[in-house]
């Protein structure tokens, strides 16, 4: 047999190799590619992206300021009584008001002092008829207040109502400085009913402008706190130094309710010829008989 040469056998080898089949996959080696299980799933949801919080409007406080409910007025509308309310100048303690009196008429009170410690009584009807006017001594010494007391006769037939008014007058001027008065009934027979009564405060007290001071500019600035008679109203009058009224203006006493007490303001205009000493008055009117039923005043310098 002949031996075949190296070429030859190394063709045939070749050409086995490029008739065989691919091998069966089963002796192929296995592959696993494992993912991790922690990845982040891909969200499917649809709704809107929360918003972050860094774009939220921040929150409403809940904080308040207390504003004031209301602007002060430069006027005064407190009620509230001034802390040193004086007692009144001129105080009738008996007969008080509403009392039943027949003649002679006992009256006794007491007041601060006047010139020469002399007061003026007055007895008169409602109708603004003077019954009888005498004068009264104040029971102290000078510059003191002190007591008063007198016995008044009158006249009358039958029975009506009326006022009893005690008063001081200016020395300079003879004007009236302060006045105080009580509703009585004035009879000729039957019995008397006196009602006393207990010393109060100033019905009429004017805090500004203050004794002695000195008004420029044509205007009085006026204060106080006072119980008015009639729907509250009050008459402030300027008088210059012969007694003469240069300025008045009517007002109203911001008290609560009629009859109660409270403060009140005006600014008067005046005319003013001559400097000179002067008073501010504020007087309460009667709508009876148009005189007044209370007065106060102080004395001021006017420029």
């Amino acid at each position: 047999m002949m031996k075949l040469q190296p070429l030859i056998v190394m063709s045939i080898l070749a050409a086995l190799l490029l008739g065989c089949t691919a091998p069966p996959t089963d002796l192929l080696p296995t592959v696993t590619l494992s993912v991790p299980t922690d990845t982040p799933a891909i969200p499917t949801s649809t709704s809107e992206p929360p918003t972050p919080t860094s774009m939220t409007e921040p929150p409403t406080p809940t904080s308040t300021i207390d504003l004031p409910t209301s602007t002060p007025a430069p006027q005064a509308t407190s009620t509230s009584e001034p802390v040193e309310r004086p007692d009144e100048s001129i105080q009738i303690l008996s007969p008080g008001p509403g009392s039943r009196v027949l003649s002679p008429i006992q009256i006794s009170g007491e007041a601060d002092p006047t010139f020469e410690q002399t007061l003026v009584v007055t007895v008169l009807l409602a109708d603004g008829t003077e019954l009888t006017t005498v004068p009264v001594q104040i029971m102290a010494d000078i510059g003191q207040r002190g007591p008063f007391s007198a016995e008044i006769p009158f006249t009358f037939s039958g029975e009506t109502q009326g006022f009893i008014q005690v008063y001081a007058t200016s020395a300079r001027d003879g004007g009236v400085t302060h006045l105080s008065s009580v509703g009585v009934t004035f009879a000729d027979s039957g019995s008397e009913n006196i009602i006393p009564v207990e010393a109060g405060p100033e019905q009429i007290f004017i805090s500004q402008p203050q004794q002695g001071e000195t008004i420029t500019g044509g205007v009085a600035h006026v204060e106080g706190f006072a119980l008015a008679g009639f729907e509250q109203t009050l008459i402030v009058d300027v008088l210059d130094q012969e007694g003469n009224v240069i300025g008045s203006q009517p007002l109203i006493v911001q008290a609560p309710d009629l009859g109660q007490p409270g403060p009140f303001t005006a600014d008067v205009p005046y005319t003013l010829t001559t400097a000179g000493a002067g008073r501010i008055v504020v007087r309460d009117p009667s709508p009876a008989f148009g005189g007044d039923v209370h007065l106060s005043s102080v004395e001021i310098d006017l420029e």
